[in-house]
């Protein structure tokens, strides 16, 4: 194959994985797969009804429906949200700070798209293991992509960027809580990464779409950083959030870009050039999914019930710790985690998804190298069966230590 700058992109992970186990015969069992990233709990019902009480208005005219950056009162009762989830005391962060997207992917490739500003020119420093979308929208965007990561030591991290590096930087991506191990960035990584960006002048993309699936509080995000740490005007601060996993409503693409004014001004401008018209279905549904907090609440407790099942039942054959956020297991595993993907596979039907394919190797190191991510997005039965083929596998003498269903 001839080699292209579009071939050169990274292929997904998912098509990565389906492709390696292409090699594996079907085995002859129901699979269960654990390496999607879409939910499957139930959208909210009353979401579900007005997005049918709108669809006839799919003939609408985009002057009609809040042109490229969504209707008033969609952007407003987002301002709400975010402004509330927090804490946002800044009386000069408005509505004005807000535009509606088309979901988060949309969103993160959009905003590097307008932060790169045609310069094709410049760094993007990217979290490590992390989702290939801020590679691929980077280097479409003309910027050479720099990892951190804390998760090994042998990885640099944000600390370790010289001041020629930090002197080029364009975009700095921060995804918190983050795929794939539901960690949250800490207070002081956040100052520092504020006090970096006032004095070398990029821009902070925060990727926060896991920041309602939690076990107790949510995480500290990048608004409310801004907003105590003397940047009331969110100057060189983007925040993307959507309501793929908030609401449970991947089929609805639905997200937003939030922060700095200068910014959204210049996305409603992209936005209308690359015809990113939002339909008025999704915008109805949508406002109705950011007013209500209760759906998320029960939405939680489910995840909760199963992220409190997991290490009791993985018990030390796999073990597992209990993530605060996100939907993800993060685990160890013997061996090769590419390997094991496979073997797990061809041997038990279950999917996961290997470290190897989500980060990059750096200094001969990728930091996740042994790990497996696993989605616990199935009922809590299907989840129970599948944790316990991968520990059997592991350890045929696996006891699960748990009160709950198996």
């Amino acid at each position: 194959m001839e080699k292209t700058f579009w071939n050169s992109l990274d292929v997904p992970a998912g098509v990565r994985l389906n492709h390696l186990l292409s090699r594996v015969s079907e085995p002859d069992k129901d699979i269960i797969d654990f390496s999607l990233t879409e939910p499957l709990h139930k959208p909210p019902s009353f979401v579900v009804e007005e997005y049918k009480k709108y669809a006839p208005t799919i003939g609408k005219a985009i002057n009609g429906a809040g042109g490229f950056g969504g209707l008033r009162e969609l952007r407003g009762t987002i301002f709400s949200w975010a402004k509330a989830r927090h804490a946002v005391k800044s009386k000069t962060f408005t509505e004005n700070n807000v535009i509606a997207t088309n979901g988060g992917s949309e969103a993160i490739f959009s905003a590097i798209q307008i932060l790169a500003e045609g310069k094709r020119e410049g760094y993007i420093v990217l979290p490590n293991p992390a989702d290939p979308i801020y590679e691929t929208a980077g280097r479409i965007a003309g910027l050479e992509p720099i990892y951190c990561s804390t998760m090994t030591s042998q990885q640099p991290t944000y600390r370790d960027l010289s001041e020629e590096q930090w002197a080029e930087v364009k975009v700095l991506v921060v995804n918190s809580p983050a795929d794939p191990n539901g960690a949250d960035l800490p207070v002081l990584t956040w100052e520092f990464l504020l006090k970096q960006s006032e004095e070398y002048g990029f821009y902070i993309l925060s990727d926060e779409r896991l920041n309602s699936i939690h076990r107790g509080k949510p995480p500290p995000g990048l608004l409310e950083m801004a907003d105590s740490n003397d940047n009331p005007d969110m100057n060189r601060c983007v925040v993307v959030n959507d309501l793929t996993f908030r609401s449970n409503l991947a089929g609805m693409p639905s997200g937003f870009l939030a922060g700095d004014r200068e910014f959204i001004k210049k996305a409603n401008i992209y936005r209308a050039y690359h015809g990113l018209y939002i339909p008025v279905p999704n915008q109805k549904a949508a406002k109705l999914a950011w007013e209500d907090e209760d759906h998320v609440i029960e939405n939680n407790k489910k995840y909760a019930g199963k992220f409190k099942d997991a290490p009791k039942r993985c018990n030390t054959s796999l073990p597992a710790s209990d993530s605060l956020y996100g939907h993800y297991l993060w685990i160890r595993v013997p061996g090769d985690d590419i390997a094991f993907a496979v073997t797990a596979y061809g041997r038990t039907g279950v999917k996961v998804m290997p470290g190897q394919l989500l980060g990059k190797k750096t200094g001969n190191v990728n930091p996740a190298i042994g790990m497996v991510r696993i989605a616990l997005i199935h009922n809590p039965g299907v989840c129970a069966a599948g944790l316990l083929e991968l520990c059997k596998m592991v350890n045929p003498k696996h006891r699960s230590q748990t009160m709950g269903p198996s």
